[in-house]
C-alpha cells in the first residue's frame, strides 16, 4: 500500500514578480452612476451588488458614518446622497459625502470631525479601485483630507492620465487640485493621505484621484474630514467630494490533486505492487477570476518511504524527456529545469542532485512553474517510482 502522500501550494505574499490582474471579464464592478438618485443617512449601512463581465453577481456592503457635522448640507444638497452634485467629467452621478463640520479635523486616525465610508467584502479580495472626485481647497472654508486604508497593505493613489504626478514629486501637476502620498508642501500627508490645494470645478477631472489596493483585502475605509487651520484661516464652511462606487478582483482558487497509475499496462507489473513502477500525476486547477502572480505557485511532494524516485526519461525515450513530463493546458505556465528541485532530508532542504536512474535518496521535489498562472485553467505533471 502506498504512505500518505503530502502535497503543498503556495501563493506567495509579496512576491517581487509581475503582478496579474484579473481580465475585464472576471472583474466586479459596481458604480453609483448606474443607481437611481437618492439621498442615504449616515450611520446607516448598504448593500450593493457588484457585478463581472460574465453576469456573475457579489454582494458589497457599504457603511457610512459621521462624527462633527453641524450639517449634512452642501452645495444645497443633503448629504449623503447619490447625484450629479459631484461628478468629475466621467461620470453621470457619484456618492457624495461632506457637510460642514463643526470646526477642523486635528486628525484622521481619530475619531472626532469625520465622515467614514468602509466598503466590506464577503470574502477577500484583491486590485480594489475606486475614484475621488473634487479634492480641494478654498481659504476660510475647507481643505478636503482624506485617508484610504485597507485591512492589509497600502494604497496607490494617483491622478488620471494628463493630470498625473511628476516623476520626481508626490504633488500633482499644474492644473491639478490635490497632493497625494508623501509630501510636506503645501500641506502635510502621510503615504495614504491626500488634501486639497487650490479650487476645483465639480464635474472636472482636478480635483480627481484613482485609488487601488494590491493586495487582498476583506475591507477598505474611506476618511474624510478639514485639514487644520493654516496661516490666514479661520473659519470653516461646507463640503463634499464624490465617489465612483468599487471594483475588484476575486482571489485565484487553486485545487490540487494527485493520482497514480501502472506505468506498464501489461504483464504482472501492470499491478502497484512491489517492483513495479507507478506514473504520478499532479492536476492542479486555478478556478478563481484572477490569474497567480508568475512565479509563484510552488508544487511540493514528500514521497512515501515505500517508493523511489526515477530519474530517467519519465518514458524511457519517447516523446517526454526527462523526469518530468508538463502539460501546460491553457495555464500559461512553462516548468523549466531552474524550475525542478530535489531534497534528500524530507523537504527541509532542496539542494540534492538526483541522478538519471532510480534514487532512493530523492525523498521530496519540488516544482516551481514559471509564468502567470491564468485564471479558469489548469496544468498537469507527471513523474515516474518504483513501488519498493
Amino acid at each position: 500500500m502506498i504512505a500518505r502522500l503530502i502535497l503543498f501550494v503556495a501563493l506567495l505574499a509579496g512576491a517581487t514578480a509581475a503582478r496579474a490582474d484579473c481580465d475585464a471579464a472576471n472583474r466586479y464592478v459596481f458604480s453609483f452612476a448606474n443607481q437611481g438618485a437618492a439621498t442615504l443617512s449616515y450611520g446607516t449601512t448598504y448593500s450593493y451588488t457588484a457585478r463581472n463581465g460574465n453576469g456573475a453577481t457579489q454582494t458589497v456592503t457599504m457603511a457610512l458614518t459621521q462624527n462633527g457635522l453641524s450639517s449634512t448640507v452642501a452645495g444645497g444638497v443633503t448629504l449623503p446622497a447619490i447625484g450629479t452634485l459631484v461628478t468629475g467629467s466621467s461620470l453621470a452621478q457619484t456618492l457624495t459625502i461632506g457637510g460642514i463640520f463643526s470646526g477642523r479635523t486635528t486628525s484622521l486616525t481619530g475619531t472626532t470631525r469625520i465622515v467614514t465610508l468602509t466598503y466590506s467584502f464577503a470574502e477577500p479580495v484583491r486590485d480594489v479601485a475606486f475614484t475621488l472626485y473634487d479634492v480641494d481647497f478654498a481659504s476660510n472654508q475647507f481643505r478636503d483630507w482624506v485617508q484610504v486604508t485597507g485591512s492589509a497593505g497600502t494604497p496607490e493613489m494617483a491622478s488620471p492620465p494628463g493630470n498625473g504626478n511628476g516623476a520626481t514629486a508626490p504633488r500633482t501637476a499644474i492644473g491639478s487640485t490635490v497632493v497625494f502620498g508623501t509630501a510636506s508642501t503645501p500641506v502635510s500627508v502621510t503615504a495614504t493621505q491626500a488634501a486639497g490645494t487650490t479650487a476645483a470645478g465639480n464635474n472636472s477631472d482636478e480635483g480627481t484621484i484613482n485609488v487601488s489596493f494590491a493586495a487582498p483585502v476583506t475591507s477598505v475605509t474611506l476618511r474624510y474630514g478639514n485639514y487644520p487651520y493654516v496661516t490666514g484661516e479661520n473659519t470653516t464652511g461646507q463640503q463634499a467630494i464624490g465617489i465612483s462606487g468599487v471594483s475588484y478582483c476575486p482571489l485565484p482558487r487553486i485545487s490540487v490533486t494527485k493520482t497514480s497509475t501502472p506505468y506498464l499496462t501489461t504483464g504482472i507489473n501492470r499491478f502497484a505492487i512491489p517492483g513495479a513502477d507507478v506514473i504520478y500525476t499532479f492536476s492542479v486547477a486555478n478556478t478563481g477570476g484572477s490569474p497567480v502572480d508568475a512565479s509563484t505557485v510552488v508544487l511540493t511532494d514528500v514521497l512515501p518511504a515505500n517508493v523511489t524516485f526515477y530519474g530517467g526519461d519519465i518514458d524511457d525515450g519517447g516523446p517526454a524527456t526527462g523526469p518530468f513530463e508538463f502539460n501546460a493546458g491553457t495555464s500559461g505556465l512553462t516548468l523549466p529545469a531552474s524550475g525542478i528541485a530535489y531534497s534528500n532530508n524530507g523537504g527541509t532542504s532542496y539542494a540534492y542532485q538526483a541522478t538519471t536512474s532510480y534514487d532512493a535518496n530523492v525523498r521530496a521535489i519540488r516544482l516551481t512553474p514559471s509564468g502567470s498562472f491564468a485564471a479558469n485553467s489548469s496544468f498537469t505533471v507527471r513523474f515516474r517510482a518504483r513501488v519498493n
